[in-house]
């Protein structure tokens, strides 16, 4: 009789060794699949370029016709087809520029909204690694406090002080927090609407 709880705790154990065994086996095939299953790519905007800001404009049956004419104009007046194409130059140069200043723009405000959120995330990580801090100085604070009932005795009015001054600390320093997160907020808006 006194075996028998000792015969069915070996084979209780038993049976976990063989489960334990099979789990590990179901870990490894599983991971072997997971190597053979083809990857994914997930497609970004980053991925993707961006339209062109304009489409070439079709030339019309007169301007195809004009330039004709042009090009016989052009034999017999070669200075004067040189300067209608150094205009037409003169006009795509000024698209082009206007194209480009705007493509610089936009990339410039993108790179500034970058940035300001870079400086943003720096910014909370440091408020709340003050946070941290402070709550980690006070909880060793009040440990030492309530481990000495002398002290207690001595210094219980200012101790009540400091703690209202604490907790009055904590509460403006995680306000200021919620602010920065809140400010972080807007400014990934503002960057996901530029498309950054």
């Amino acid at each position: 009789m006194k075996r028998l709880p000792l015969v069915l705790l070996v084979l209780m154990l038993g049976a976990l060794g063989l489960s334990a065994q099979s789990l590990a086996d179901a870990a490894r095939k599983a991971q072997a699949e997971k190597k053979n299953e083809p990857r994914i790519h997930v497609y970004t905007n980053d991925d993707i370029a961006p339209a062109p800001a304009s489409a070439p404009e079709p030339k019309s049956a007169d301007a195809t016709a004009g330039g004709e004419a042009n090009g016989s104009e052009a034999a017999a007046n070669p200075e004067g087809s040189a300067k209608a194409e150094g205009k037409e130059e003169a006009k795509g140069d000024t698209k082009g520029k206007k194209d480009d200043s705007k493509k610089e723009d936009a990339a410039a405000q993108k790179d500034a909204l970058k940035k300001q959120i870079a400086e943003q995330q720096k910014a909370i990580a440091d408020q709340e690694r003050e946070l941290n801090l402070m709550e980690r100085e006070h909880q060793i604070k009040v440990a030492e406090y309530y481990a000495d009932a002398g002290t207690q005795l001595r210094t219980s009015g200012q101790w009540f002080d400091d703690e209202k001054k604490y907790q009055s600390d904590l509460d403006a320093k995680k306000k200021a927090l919620d602010d920065a997160k809140a400010k972080l907020d807007d400014l990934n808006e503002k960057a996901r609407k530029a498309g950054a």
